[in-house]
């Protein structure tokens, strides 16, 4: 009985031996190769932390990523690069700043549309805001709102829109004309409104007759506004066609 129970007592050593080896070593394997991870995850982030491609706003992050090790709870590797954070988001800053200058559009365009066109109709309105933003994606005039608001209005003439240097400018917009030239800028700017102008760049009153006219293509006129847009190249030197 000595010999059977000796020889019962071995195999079941030899059975809790094989048992932990199987369910211990991958849990020890599993856990080594996460503090590996995490190990290189730190180092990575402690590496971009130190490099100048980071924004500010995104630093204190990696910091504290780097210090904490990471969450263990994140597995995806596409979570774990941090490599995905450089622009992910905008800071606050850039979002304030943002703001801003989109605020600046706005109230330049709806200073044009009420100084220019006030007394117009809402077609009409909307075309001179169209005209200015127009410039603005032509290579030939600034590429902001404000710019070509009050382009040349440094000087005492010259300026691209009259009222930006003639005085009209000391008596502030006010009133129901004011409302409704900025909402028709909001409206433009948002790109609620089909095109109007046939892609004009310039226009006059009716009152007046600019010497630059007839070397341009006129293509609409809304009220007391005539719109125009650059001719062709080619078309320069001949008779200026007038578009419906």
């Amino acid at each position: 009985m000595t010999n059977g129970y000796h020889i019962a007592l071995g195999w079941s050593l030899a059975i809790g031996v094989s048992l932990t080896a199987i369910i211990g070593l991958p849990k020890l394997a599993g856990a080594s190769s996460m503090r590996k991870d995490q190990a290189q995850w730190k180092n990575r982030a402690l590496e971009f932390q130190n490099t100048d491609t980071l924004r500010i706003s995104q630093s204190n992050l990696v910091a504290d990523l780097a210090q904490n090790h990471l969450d263990d709870a994140i597995t995806n590797p596409w979570m774990l690069d941090l490599r995905s954070t450089i622009d992910a988001i905008p800071s606050a800053k850039d979002l304030l700043a943002q703001s801003k200058t989109m605020g600046q559009e706005v109230q330049c365009l709806a200073e044009a549309v009420y100084y220019e066109a006030r007394s117009e109709h809402f077609p009409g309105q909307k075309a001179v805001a169209e005209v200015i933003l127009n410039r603005v994606k032509s290579k030939h005039f600034p590429n902001s709102i404000c710019g070509v608001v009050y382009e040349g209005a440094e000087r005492t003439t010259g300026c691209q829109f009259s009222f930006a240097c003639d005085g009209s400018t000391a008596k502030l917009p006010h009133g129901k004309s004011w409302d409704r030239s900025y909402k028709v800028a909001e409206h433009m700017m948002m790109g609620m409104s089909s095109p109007l102008t046939n892609r004009a760049t310039h226009y006059h009153t009716t009152g007046v007759s600019p010497t630059w006219a007839p070397y341009m293509r006129q293509t609409r006129q809304y009220d007391t506004h005539v719109f125009y847009r650059f001719m062709p190249r080619k078309s320069r030197l001949r008779t200026v066609s007038v578009a419906p």
